[in-house]
């Protein structure tokens, strides 16, 4: 029982991992924030003074919020343009981003905390403004950094549960490069074991960053590789609808044009996915063949 409960959380975890990370930092952010809100309260009141459990709480839930809303950004940037550079000048920029997410963030909670108490009918003074800054950056410089090695944890922890596929053997990866024979299997590592797949199962394949990740029925998995160089490396079953999607012409269900003027491709699972302009003449043409 306990087994088949573990794997059903697994397998939820693998199939809404972005789901599993909101809910997990709400979780951390929301309890933290009534935490430290409370602990600020019991400090006043044990030196004799007294306060509107509002004030603490709007300080800490206003400086939650502003973080949150700025995850997905550092998130976006590093998967965007920092990913494809090495692991030293990767943290230098991230380093260099705590300062605009400081000014951010506490810019932002600025203005929050303003608007709370103006609908309570008091001011809200954030003080010496130099000295708050640099008060606030040693503090969210700290918080970047750790929310970086979660956020890079988390990736670690779905990537080790999914699984990472690669070719056989690196003399295969070289070989297909230069002759017409198209290695057809790939080797897949999870959690300790190792299985294979065939690369004609695969249906359509996007860009994660550094990664790209096969779709195989149910199953992602993500092989360390770029998007240019799988596609040579690929049948030519496998066509480019996308600069971050290759699909499987054999999964493909069905081409559609919208009203917008773009045009959408549906697979066999009901997956509907982007055909752009550049690649949309020579994927009829292969259609039609």
């Amino acid at each position: 029982m306990g087994q088949e409960l573990s794997k059903r959380y697994q397998q939820h975890f693998l199939a809404h991992p972005r789901w599993w990370a909101c809910v997990l930092l709400l979780s951390w952010f929301g309890s933290n924030a009534f935490v430290l809100a409370s602990t600020k309260i019991m400090e006043i009141n044990r030196d004799g003074h007294d306060i509107a459990f509002w004030k603490p709480l709007c300080w800490e839930l206003s400086s939650a919020c502003l973080i949150l809303l700025l995850i997905p950004v550092g998130v976006s940037i590093h998967d965007r343009w920092l990913a494809k550079f090495s692991l030293k000048i990767c943290v230098g920029f991230h380093l260099i981003l705590t300062l605009p997410f400081s000014l951010l963030h506490v810019g932002g909670m600025v203005m929050i905390r303003k608007f709370c108490y103006w609908a309570m009918g008091v001011q809200y003074h954030f003080g010496h403004i130099p000295s708050e800054i640099l008060y606030e950056y040693r503090k969210d410089a700290q918080t970047y950094l750790t929310l970086l090695i979660l956020v890079f944890g988390f990736r670690l922890l779905y990537r080790r549960l999914q699984g990472e596929a690669s070719y056989l053997t690196d003399e295969e990866e070289k070989e297909a490069d230069v002759t017409e024979e198209k290695p057809e299997i790939l080797l897949i590592k999870k959690l300790g074991r190792e299985f294979l797949i065939k690369i004609a199962d695969i249906e359509w394949i996007e860009a994660s960053g550094n990664y790209a990740n096969l779709h195989v029925h149910a199953s992602v998995y993500p092989m360390r590789i770029t998007m240019d160089k799988l596609e040579k490396m690929l049948p030519t079953d496998f066509v480019r609808i996308h600069r971050s999607t290759i699909v499987n012409l054999r999964s493909v269900q069905q081409l559609e044009a919208l009203d917008s003027g773009d045009h959408q491709v549906t697979m066999d699972g009901g997956k509907a996915l982007v055909l752009s302009r550049r690649y949309r003449d020579h994927f009829k043409n292969l259609l039609s063949l």
